[in-house]
């Protein structure tokens, strides 16, 4: 065969166990970065100082959405000041993100009272809508 063509399957082949390599140490990296997300994200919810009860709803509004995350500025890590939630913010948080969850109820309840029975929801389910 041609010696042009040997050495361009040659470099074909290094170049593809290279690739090979790469693509094996950007997965390594992802998984790097997604264990120090996750450290973060901990460490985050552990400063809040939040007890258990706290915590779960704190974290279930998180998880349906509920929760709004506010952008503010952050400070300084040399400064050494951490902002601490007060208890009157925790039960505040705790009011707000319960009235929410309440919101989304009526907002499916109010959703599905335009269908019918025949229209994909049980006879039991079946509601009429007031406003039309």
């Amino acid at each position: 065969m041609n010696k042009k063509l040997h050495r361009v399957l040659d470099e074909i082949q290094k170049t593809e166990e290279k690739i090979a390599a790469w693509q094996e140490h950007l997965g390594e990296l992802n998984i790097q970065k997604e264990m120090l997300e996750d450290a973060e994200i901990i460490k985050s919810v552990r400063s809040m100082r939040l007890n258990s009860r706290e915590l779960l709803s704190v974290l279930e509004g998180i998880q349906n959405g509920t929760v709004v995350l506010s952008e503010e500025p952050e400070m300084a890590e040399d400064s050494g000041s951490a902002e601490i939630i007060k208890p009157e913010n925790r039960a505040e948080l705790t009011e707000s993100m319960e009235k929410t969850t309440e919101n989304q109820a009526e907002t499916a309840e109010n959703t599905a009272g335009g269908f019918s029975a025949g229209q994909g929801l049980s006879e039991g389910m079946a509601m009429e809508r007031e406003d039309f």
